[in-house]
Formats: structure tokens, sequence, C-alpha cells
């Protein structure tokens, strides 16, 4: 997944759900996270950039709290692709 989709798909998460940043920050951090919160808020205003490892104990983050609070949507891992489906993907409904 682009690092842009993913920053795009998180911040609306969190708006969507109205989530604290500090909480998910502190969650972040429990999850191996080791970006300030000023960068995380500064990520999640769109001002910069974080690595694939932070953006995703982020989304784990968001997601478990989603999970715990019955919350719909989730936020991607870096490694999901956005579109498109794998080359090998067999349509269970086809007759090929």
């Amino acid at each position: 997944m682009d690092e842009a989709d993913q920053q795009v798909l998180t911040g609306g998460v969190i708006a969507e759900h109205g989530l604290d940043p500090t909480h998910l920050w502190l969650e972040y951090i429990a999850l191996g996270g080791d970006a300030p919160e000023q960068d995380l808020r500064s990520y999640l205003a769109g001002n910069l950039k974080l690595p694939a490892k932070d953006r995703d104990a982020l989304a784990q983050a968001i997601n478990e709290h989603c999970a715990a609070n019955s919350l719909l949507g989730r936020v991607p891992l870096s490694d999901f692709p956005l579109a498109g489906r794998p080359t090998d993907f067999q349509d269970p409904y086809s007759s090929k």
C-alpha cells in the first residue's frame, strides 16, 4: 500500500470515530512505536511521514481500539494491497 493512502485511511478512521490521538499514541508506544507524540500528531495532520514500522504500529493500535469498542472500520497495514487482487486469485464461483 502506498504510504500516502495509508496515512489518509488512518486519519479517516480516527476522524470517523473521534478517537483521541494521545490515547492512541500510548497504545502505539505499547506496540513498539517510538515516534514522539508530536510527530504522531504531525503525521495525522499530513505534515510528516513515518516509516512503515511506525505506521503499522499506529494502525494496529487503532484497529485494536476499534475492535475492543465494537467500532467499524479498520486501518490497513503497509503491506496490504489497496487495489487489484493477486494474479493467482481463483474466483470461487468460476467454472474454470
